[in-house]
């Protein structure tokens, strides 16, 4: 519990001393105090053995509630940041992937498990997440193809395989399977949903 509010109280800390004249950042240089705060819970996570999403999670929370402002000047720069992150787990993610992994390495079973999850799996869960949902159909229908935006699929495949588990390298290449084809898939389709909206809509 100790640990957990560190995450909090040092952010406040570093955000009354950014008021001090002798301390306070110049406009330019504001994105990076934010930038300075995650470095530093960072820090002490790994020196404390803390939860490193735990202490970011709480950190940022601390930030965007007491300090709006910086909230606001870190908006751009962190979505250059996530970007650049994105970029970096593809990288490491499409350079373990071989024609050899994809075709060898994974028995039949796992393409029949992989393509039911696209087709199957993932729209049917959403489409019960859609009950009583008054989106049109067309709408739903676009929703439950793509699923939900998001990137953790990647990093958690990659945590999977650095985990050490048992049998961590067969679920990683399932994982990395669905993502090989749910990348071709929708990548392949998205301009054409999209035609489809934008010719219907009034």
């Amino acid at each position: 519990m100790q640990r957990r509010s560190l995450n909090v109280v040092v952010p406040l800390i570093v955000l009354r001393l950014e008021k001090l004249p002798l301390l306070r950042a110049t406009q330019a240089l504001q994105p990076l105090v934010t930038v300075s705060i995650g470095l530093l819970v960072l820090a002490i996570c790994e020196a404390t053995q803390a939860n490193l999403f735990l202490g970011a999670f709480a950190a940022g929370i601390t930030v965007a509630s007491y300090s709006p402002r910086f909230r606001q000047e870190f908006e751009q720069f962190g979505e250059l940041v996530t970007e650049l992150l994105k970029l970096v787990a593809i990288l490491v993610f499409g350079a373990l992937i071989t024609p050899a992994f994809l075709f060898l390495d994974i028995p039949w079973t796992g393409w029949v498990f992989a393509v039911l999850t696209l087709v199957l799996a993932r729209p049917l869960a959403l489409l019960v997440s859609f009950l009583g949902a008054r989106f049109p159909l067309r709408e739903q229908l676009a929703a439950m193809w793509f699923g939900p935006k998001g990137f953790a699929s990647v990093v958690y495949g990659i945590f999977v395989l650095e985990s050490g588990i048992d049998g961590s390298d067969g679920l990683f290449h399932l994982i990395a399977l669905v993502i090989v084809l749910s990348i071709l898939a929708h990548s392949s389709t998205d301009v054409l949903v999209a035609r489809a909206f934008r010719e219907r809509a009034p």
